[in-house]
């Protein structure tokens, strides 16, 4: 008789549970759709009621809701409700109104949670404390820094010239993507840390790093609708996360690999090993400036090692592959910026400087493409003014809403950039219609939270390419379109055919 009432106790709590959990789900998705001080924004209803809409595009489908965004522009207009708490405004002309430095901004925690490191300078969410975080990386990206490290650069350029060297003419096929991805995580490992991971000296170029991107992008879409998800595998034996997901081992190595850098960045406190360092390295200066405690410890420099090293690395790397790639398949844009490049660097093994190659019109146009086709982060951006409302035209944004845009959408916008797919550098060669376009060109961001190292990327795209287009012939191995052009946003372009690569023969 007892077990009976017990039972019966049991069937009724579990009964007014799930009432109670019905009720609070529906109530949730009322306030969404029509409490909501965004609730008055266009957009689809199902995305309005849950992030789920977007779980979909982004985790089922893998990566394509940042195109469903574009076509739902297409259907409601040029501002819309995108999930329960953000607006995307897809108007490229607005850009610098949301990307600027004037008052607070902040970015938007769902995005910041996705990433799994918000103790970095990239992820954080508070106005006032990224701007110290950023002020105390910010002097080592100068335009000045960047110009005096040129010898370490063209060192690591010339590192991949020699592999390129000893496999010209021969059959083995090069990814280039990996080759590239090597030479820029040398180049940021050796001014971050002065210490170089050497992966331009490992066999195969690492290509595990290729792998280590894909799965973080996967990963991303998967944290951003699960929150706990990076924190369950990392406390998951190897040999469970290997078998659930054999990628996440890469990304779970790196992060233990970024931890040791920072542990033992943080025990070299002492001045004699400082003084043995061959040119100033930003984490050393972190360590040795005036930032709180709080933000010197092993945990917080683990997390900007890791959010300086990948994307110090990864975009950098995929827009030279996305500039190669159109050289190859258009020879005789690259004639023209061989010619160019010879001009002034008439023997390739002796390099020009920077300076000179920064005044090269067609060089600069190649880059500028490149960078519009490879688009850099391919994701929005999402940024949120805590104190105020903002505008966009007669729509009143309320205080602390988030609101993105994302580069791709305008970098791929026919009305500012004719045939959009096409890679036309002679679209930027006209001063006053690059003075024009300039606008649009958003691959680093713009404003308080633009992309802190743009001025080495540009400098190892300038160096790097150089090199390359006057030392060798690269043929396309098994190559197409498809291996280059973007399909998914994984944070950064994923290809229709990633697994591929972007392969060549060095002749």
């Amino acid at each position: 008789m007892f077990d009976i009432i017990l039972n019966q106790r049991k069937a009724v709590l579990a009964t007014v549970v799930l009432i109670v959990f019905t009720l609070y789900l529906v109530g949730l998705v009322i306030y969404r759709l029509y409490l909501s001080p965004i609730a008055k924004f266009p957009g689809p209803k199902l995305a309005a009621a849950t992030y789920l809409y977007e779980g979909y595009y982004d985790v089922v489908k893998r990566g394509k809701y940042t195109f469903k965004i574009r076509d739902l522009h297409l259907e409601y207009g040029p501002i819309i409700r995108i999930n329960p708490s953000e607006l995307h405004i897809y108007d490229a002309d607005y850009y610098d109104s949301l990307y600027n430095r004037e008052g607070r901004w902040e970015k938007n925690p769902y995005y910041v949670n996705s990433l799994g490191n918000t103790m970095s300078g990239f992820a954080t969410v508070d106005h006032d404390l990224h701007r110290l975080r950023r002020a105390a990386i910010n002097p080592f990206f100068s335009k000045q820094k960047v110009t005096a490290l040129q010898p370490v650069i063209q060192r690591l350029v010339d590192k991949l010239c020699t592999r390129f060297e000893n496999v010209r003419g021969t059959d083995e096929v090069v990814s280039l993507e990996c080759a590239f991805d090597a030479f820029t995580m040398d180049v940021i490992t050796e001014y971050s840390l002065d210490t170089s991971f050497g992966y331009l000296d490992q066999p195969g170029w690492n290509s595990d790093f290729r792998e280590l991107e894909r799965a973080f992008g996967q990963t991303a879409h998967i944290q951003k609708m699960f929150p706990p998800f990076i924190a369950i595998m990392n406390s998951l034996p190897d040999w469970a996360t290997l078998w659930m997901e054999p990628r996440m081992k890469l990304l779970i190595d790196f992060t233990r690999n970024c931890y040791a850098i920072a542990e033992r960045m943080v025990k070299e406190t002492d001045g004699e090993k400082y003084q043995q360092k061959t040119h100033p390295t930003i984490f050393y200066e972190i360590i040795h400036s005036d930032l709180p405690p709080l933000e010197k410890t092993a945990k917080r420099l683990q997390e900007e090692t890791a959010a300086i090293l990948g994307a110090g690395a990864v975009t950098t790397a995929w827009t030279l592959t996305v500039a190669m790639y159109h050289l190859t398949v258009q020879p005789q844009k690259l004639e023209r910026l061989r010619a160019e490049i010879t001009s002034i660097m008439p023997d390739p093994k002796q390099p020009a400087k920077l300076q000179q190659l920064e005044q090269l019109p067609y060089l600069t146009s190649v880059i500028m493409e490149s960078l519009r086709l490879s688009n850099g982060i391919v994701t929005r951006l999402a940024r949120v003014a805590p104190d105020r409302s903002i505008y966009y035209h007669d729509w009143e944004i309320p205080q602390g809403t988030p609101v993105g845009m994302t580069s791709t959408l305008i970098h791929q916008n026919a009305d500012i950039f004719p045939d959009p797919l096409e890679f036309a550098p002679e679209r930027w060669i006209d001063p006053k219609e690059r003075q024009r376009l300039e606008r649009y060109l958003v691959p680093f961001s713009k404003g308080s939270r633009n992309c802190a190292g743009i001025n080495l990327a540009w400098a190892e795209m300038y160096l790097m390419l150089a090199s390359v287009c006057t030392r060798f012939k690269l043929e396309l191995y098994e190559t197409t379109r498809e291996d280059v052009d973007i399909y998914s946003d994984m944070l950064i372009a994923e290809p229709k055919r990633y697994a591929n690569g972007v392969r060549f023969r060095i002749k």
